[in-house]
């Protein structure tokens, strides 16, 4: 999944759960799944996000050592 894909998603889930969170209690179970698979989205994300970063200081690296 690309990034863009990834942070589309986790807005659009974010703004359930806030929208849910008006008429639901917050412990209710289906709030609680919710937020669980946001924050594994969360998460998902910033490794990728990590992953991307990870690679370009590894190839910016690599060109100040070849020059």
């Amino acid at each position: 999944m690309t990034t863009k894909r990834m942070k589309k998603r986790i807005q659009h889930r974010k703004a359930l759960l806030n929208l849910l969170l008006k008429f639901i209690n917050p412990s209710n179970k289906l709030m609680v799944m919710l937020s669980q698979n946001l924050d594994k989205d969360i998460s998902r994300y910033q490794c990728h996000l990590y992953k991307l970063h990870k690679r370009s200081y590894k190839i910016k690296t690599f060109n100040k050592l070849a020059a």
